[in-house]
């Protein structure tokens, strides 16, 4: 079940460069965020989800796994490929500690690009920065396109109950509980939505590094920081790909 592009219509959408969805592959680590994020991929008409891997961190392996089933469940979903691993030169889209990547890494390959929910350039450690700092610091000191979605753009979008509809399915239920929580944001569905509608994003091209726990600070590595997101656009967004 993909979003129907009427219901996006007006808004700059995500393009391969040949007229074909942009395949994605999508590491996560289980929190209701995460799940949100995935189902904005899966119900893009521009992008094509080629496999969906679990990294610890936020939720248990079993937990994140029995989210993720219920979204697919309840989209239906049956045929992406789960816990593989990412092939050479793939575009990953990453919400959780970065410990898969690195992996990726170590084995001698690399991504064609990444898309990075995490880090901050703020004086403080983000959570999935700090989580596994050693992956972090191993994706910056390589050369690979990388983009950040940092806590400096993602504090500006405090979640509400109301963004995820009244839809009964038990998923979005538990989305929309999850986002009555207080001190919580848009972390992951922002870093989803920079793929599916680019052009709701603005970025700016830095030079950055990640230190000893984890904190991301000026250095020689060009990283495509998401500075600003269109607001009604985003949430418009978001709000179809949980009408379920």
């Amino acid at each position: 079940m993909q979003l129907s592009r009427r219901a996006l219509l007006g808004m700059p959408l995500a393009a391969s460069g040949n007229g074909q969805p942009r395949e994605i592959w999508v590491d996560h680590d289980g929190g209701w965020e995460d799940i949100a994020a995935i189902a904005i991929l899966l119900r893009s008409p521009d992008i094509r989800v080629m496999g969906i891997a679990t990294t610890p961190g936020i939720a248990d392996p079993k937990t994140a796994a029995a989210r993720l089933g219920e979204l697919l469940a309840a989209l239906q979903i049956k045929d992406i490929p789960l816990n593989p691993d990412f092939p050479n030169r793939s575009e990953i889209l990453a919400t959780g500690p970065l410990t898969r990547i690195a992996q990726m890494l170590s084995k001698g390959k690399e991504p064609k690009s990444l898309t990075w929910m995490g880090g901050s350039l703020k004086p403080k450690v983000e959570w999935n920065a700090g989580a596994n700092a050693k992956a972090t610091r191993a994706v910056f000191q390589a050369r690979f396109p990388l983009t950040m979605c940092p806590l400096d753009l993602t504090d500006q979008f405090p979640s509400d109950a109301s963004f995820a509809g009244s839809s009964a399915t038990r998923v979005v239920a538990e989305i929309r509980k999850a986002y009555g929580e207080p001190q919580r944001y848009l972390w992951d569905e922002l870093a989803a939505a920079s793929l599916a509608a680019p052009g709701l994003f603005e970025k700016q091209t830095m030079q950055l590094t990640a230190y000893k726990r984890g904190e991301i600070r000026k250095g020689t590595r060009p990283v495509e920081v998401l500075t600003r997101c269109d607001r009604p656009g985003f949430q418009a967004l978001l709000a179809a790909s949980l009408r379920f």
